[in-house]
């Protein structure tokens, strides 16, 4: 049956359209990893996290620290900034580290080790550990995609000398990172956002969570009227500090709002992990006899933060989707321009045809089974039109 729009709109990341839904206040999770690490600093996001949590592993000046070959591009630009040299290594086609690459790239040069575990899924570290010892390097955990994610009871983050996580990537807040270091040493501490970056950032969520339970009337007016409100004060919403996929400097000067811990206080990690992990696996049922599914199993311990399918042609894909009120995305399309063209080759394909769904815990058993019909819509929609163009160059 061929899912039809209804009006409300599936979001790809958590927003405020299910505040009522959400636990009351507590301080349950203070008691979950990374939070109740007493080196725990919050920043901006997560590149400030690295950017001010490199400077206490006391990595030797312009020394230089190996990275994966896929990666968003701001971690990148943190770790330039930070004044060091960059060495990429071989990820493989399961987005698993290459070890017998990452050996190969070694020399005196290389100070630290930066490991990215993928989609909330956790990369084996016991050998990179042991690799990490042996050579005296620096272990740093890109957790940014994996908050609340363990490995055989370990938490992700908890093995590196410097872990850090994007927390609003999760969790319905506007912006926030954390960083977490094992020689015990805070990160830097860092004035609060500037509130009128929180103030917007918190709108985004308001007019998310409106198009998300159905208002997107009441949206439309609202950006409209916020429109209005900021060309009458001549207000540019650019040159406001806000969290994405683009580097911008200016934000490696601030930390978090005070803000974003109140609204940790409507959160329990249990809640949002069991939920997380029931949406992928429900959608995974739907999805893995149709679709390419690089991740069908979830192991035990992991939080996932999307469900990334492989589609062709990813962007109308993702178009399509979009009609049916089905939000979809692609964070990591571009390489890095300082990585060698033969190891962003190898990374093409993730990079044009990943495609990310929701299951974030916002989203019920029905929500789920809407997502996986606008995807197999799509899917048939794609098939019959390649059957009729088959027939037409038949009859030519």
């Amino acid at each position: 049956m061929e899912l039809k729009p209804n009006g409300s709109v599936i979001p790809l990341c958590p927003t405020w359209s299910h505040l009522a839904r959400l636990p009351g206040w507590s301080t349950k999770w203070r008691e979950w990893f990374p939070f109740n690490d007493r080196t725990g600093t919050w920043t901006f996001s997560g590149r400030v996290a690295l950017y001010h949590g490199v400077a206490t592993l006391n990595l030797p000046p312009q020394s230089t620290v190996l990275v994966p070959s896929y990666h968003q591009g701001v971690e990148i630009d943190a770790l330039l900034a930070a004044g060091h040299r960059l060495r990429y290594y071989r990820v493989n086609e399961q987005l698993r580290i290459d070890v017998a690459d990452l050996e190969q790239r070694l020399d005196d040069t290389v100070s630290a080790l930066y490991v990215t575990h993928y989609f909330g899924f956790p990369q084996p570290l016991e050998g990179v550990r042991r690799l990490c010892e042996s050579r005296r390097l620096k272990l740093i955990e890109d957790c940014a995609l994996s908050l609340f994610s363990r490995d055989n009871g370990t938490w992700l983050g908890s093995a590196g000398d410097l872990a850090l996580f994007s927390v609003y990537k999760t969790l319905p807040v506007p912006h926030g990172g954390f960083l977490v270091t094992k020689s015990g040493q805070a990160g830097t501490a860092l004035p609060p956002a500037p509130r009128a970056s929180t103030f917007v950032q918190m709108g985004d969520l308001l007019q998310q969570g409106l198009r998300a339970s159905g208002w997107g009337r009441v949206e439309s007016w609202a950006a409209q009227a916020s429109h209005q409100f900021a060309n009458a004060i001549g207000w540019n919403r650019r040159q406001t500090i806000c969290s994405g996929s683009d580097w911008d400097p200016r934000m490696l000067e601030y930390g978090a709002s005070p803000w974003v811990a109140r609204l940790m206080r409507f959160m329990d990690p249990e809640v949002v992990v069991a939920r997380r992990r029931a949406n992928y696996a429900r959608l995974a049922s739907h999805l893995r006899s149709h679709v390419s599914c690089p991740f069908p199993d979830l192991p035990a311990g992991t939080c996932p933060l999307f469900f990334p399918i492989m589609v062709p042609d990813r962007r109308s894909f993702h178009d399509d989707l979009e009609k049916l009120g089905v939000q979809s995305g692609n964070w990591w399309e571009i390489s890095h321009p300082t990585c060698p063209p033969e190891l962003a080759e190898e990374m093409a394909g993730w990079r044009r045809d990943c495609l990310e769904l929701p299951i974030h815990q916002e989203l019920s058993a029905a929500h789920i089974d809407r997502v996986a019909a606008a995807v197999l819509t799509v899917l048939a929609r794609r098939a019959h039109g390649d059957d009729r163009r088959l027939l037409a160059t038949e009859k030519a």
